[in-house]
């Protein structure tokens, strides 16, 4: 027990030192759902972002590519500044009409959802790009076993790799997971957004084949186990930031 609630004070502890900049989230609600007809899905969804009470909301729809884990296909990603925003939102999908008829309307299309998290960014680099115009996002799910270990030499890796002529990130952060954890599931993600897919694929190419990331990959393996990776492309951004 001693070690688990030491785990959860340094998780904690990084999430909230984070240094962010002032664009990014303090909270993010993640759904993340299979769609056979994914215009009907992304109908529903954008009928119910009409409501005046969630209008204003910052939300992506998106596309979920090389996804190896599961069956998802889409999620959705709302943005809340704080807890307030988070709390109002969460109401109104529960008990309004709107959220209802988008419960249904999703249902009726035999959208299955696969997981939903609640995270927290512990680290988040503005690299000069504009969210809007960063639509291509790249995702790996880990379970960090030692986060005081990890999240520093990970910050480390990803400073050494910003001026590589192959790295154009728009953004890329780490998060934390609070919620949705199933026991064995990722407890931190990293991700990177990109304009293009182009842009996304060297980054691929040219990360994978680094001498740095060969180095920082046999000692990360000590204090986290992979999970998954995938890419994701936005469809819809509602008030970008």
């Amino acid at each position: 027990m001693k070690n688990i609630l030491l785990t959860f004070v340094l998780i904690f502890s990084f999430a909230i030192s984070a240094n962010l900049p002032e664009n990014f989230s303090k909270y993010q609600s993640n759904f993340i759902f299979e769609c056979d007809e994914p215009e009907k899905c992304f109908a529903a969804f954008d009928k119910y972002m009409s409501a005046p009470e969630v209008a204003g909301l910052e939300v992506d729809f998106y596309a979920i590519n090389h996804n190896g884990w599961d069956t998802a296909s889409h999620g959705i990603s709302f943005y809340f500044k704080d807890a307030d925003e988070y709390a109002a939102s969460g109401l109104f999908y529960a008990t309004s009409k709107a959220g209802k008829a988008f419960r249904d309307a999703m249902n009726k299309v035999g959208a299955e959802l696969t997981y939903k998290t609640l995270t927290i960014h512990s680290v988040g680099v503005d690299m000069g790009g504009v969210t809007a115009e960063s639509p291509v996002g790249l995702f790996w799910d880990l379970n960090v076993t030692n986060p005081a270990e990890f999240v520093p030499m990970w910050v480390e890796f990803s400073k050494n790799m910003e001026d590589e002529s192959w790295n154009k990130m728009s953004a890329y952060g780490l998060q934390t997971h609070y919620l949705g954890n199933a026991g064995n599931g990722p407890s931190h993600n990293v991700w990177a957004s990109f304009r293009t897919t182009q842009d996304a694929l060297e980054f691929l190419d040219g990360m994978y084949a680094s001498k740095e990331f060969a180095e920082y990959s046999a000692k990360a393996r000590e204090h986290r186990r992979f999970i998954r990776s995938y890419m994701t492309t936005s469809l819809k951004m509602y008030n970008p930031d």
